[in-house]
C-alpha cells in the first residue's frame, strides 16, 4: 500500500553529497522502508523546488549476518537501482556515523553484490565488483567532436564516449537519444563523455538514467570510464583521476584480475545538513 505524503511529517533525514551527486538518507531502523519508497513519495522528496531536492534517496538498515549494512537506493524518478557509486561512498560515511559499522572496514550489500568499504583520511572508498560486459567499440554513429564509443557494466550499464572536449558536449540534447539506444539493451544505460585534461586527469560528464538528466557526478560512471580508457590504451591500469562537474575529483584504482578489472572508488561522502520533514 502506498504511504500518503502526510505520513512523512516528523521523519528525520540527512542530506548528503558525493562530489555534487546528492541524496536524502534515512535510517531504516527508525524509518520503515515502505514509508519513504513509493514513487510518489520519492519524487516529492527529491523535487528541488517543493521538496528537499536530490538525485535519489537511500535507506540504510542492518544486514547481519550477510553484511554489516543493506543499501536501498532509488533514483529521483522513483525507480530502484542496483547500484550507485556515489550513494555507496556516502553510505559508507553514514554507516560509520550511525554506528552501523566500523569506519576502518565494513561490508555493504546491494542488488549488485557485496561491497567492501572503509573511511580513511576523511574520505570513503569502496571496492566494487569486477566490471563486466566490456565492449571497446559499439555500433553507434558518432557526431562531430566524438571519437569512439564503448560500453561496460559497472554495477549498472554505461556508454562511454571519448570526445575532444567534454565541457562542449550538449549533454541534455544528446543524452536522451543515447541513454535509450537499442545497442545498450532494453533497460538503456547511463551515458558518459570524457576528454583529457592537462596534468593527466580526465574530465567526464554523465547523463544518468532514472534522473533523466545530467548529474554533477556519477561514481559508477567514473569507474566505467576509467575501464574504457584503459581498454583503449589511453591510461595504464592503475589510479585514474576523474574530474566531475562539481569540480571535485573521484579516484578510480583498477586492479587487474583474470576476468578483467576490479575497481576501487574513492571520493567525497559528506553530510550537508540534517533535518526533519514538516510538509512536502
Amino acid at each position: 500500500m502506498t504511504a500518503p505524503l502526510s505520513t512523512l511529517r516528523g521523519i528525520p533525514f540527512a542530506k548528503m553529497t558525493g562530489s555534487g551527486n546528492d541524496f536524502v538518507f534515512f535510517d531504516g531502523r527508525d524509518v520503515p522502508l515502505e514509508r519513504v519508497t513509493s514513487p510518489e513519495v520519492i519524487q516529492s522528496i527529491c523535487n528541488r523546488h517543493n521538496g528537499i531536492g536530490a538525485d535519489g534517496i537511500v535507506v540504510l538498515e542492518p544486514a547481519r549476518p550477510e553484511a554489516d549494512v543493506r543499501i536501498h537506493y532509488f533514483n529521483s524518478d522513483g525507480t530502484p537501482a542496483d547500484l550507485c557509486g556515489n550513494a555507496t561512498l556516502c553510505s559508507t560515511s553514514m554507516s560509520a556515523m550511525l554506528g552501523l559499522a566500523a569506519d576502518s572496514g565494513m561490508t555493504l550489500t546491494t542488488p549488485a553484490g557485496l561491497i567492501a568499504s572503509r573511511v580513511g583520511d576523511g574520505l570513503p572508498e569502496i571496492d566494487l565488483q569486477p566490471v563486466s560486459g566490456i565492449r571497446p567499440a559499439m555500433p553507434i554513429d558518432l557526431v562531430v567532436g566524438e571519437e569512439r564509443i564503448g560500453f561496460a557494466i559497472a554495477g549498472i550499464p554505461h556508454l562511454v564516449i571519448l570526445c575532444a572536449d567534454a565541457d562542449a558536449v550538449d549533454v541534455e540534447g544528446r543524452g536522451p537519444l543515447l541513454r535509450r539506444h537499442q545497442a545498450s539493451g532494453p533497460a538503456g544505460a547511463n551515458v558518459n563523455w570524457v576528454s583529457p585534461m592537462v596534468g593527466g586527469q580526465w574530465r567526464y560528464r554523465t547523463f544518468e538514467r532514472g534522473v533523466e538528466g545530467e548529474t554533477l557526478a556519477c561514481g559508477t560512471g567514473a569507474v566505467a570510464t576509467a575501464v574504457l580508457l584503459t581498454a583503449w590504451g589511453l591510461v595504464a591500469p592503475s589510479t585514474v583521476a576523474m574530474r566531475t562537474s562539481s569540480g571535485r575529483d573521484l579516484e578510480v584504482r583498477l586492479t587487474a584480475t583474470e576476468s578483467g578489472f576490479r575497481p576501487t572508488l574513492r571520493g567525497e561522502g559528506r553530510v550537508v545538513f540534517r533535518g526533519v520533514i514538516d510538509s512536502i
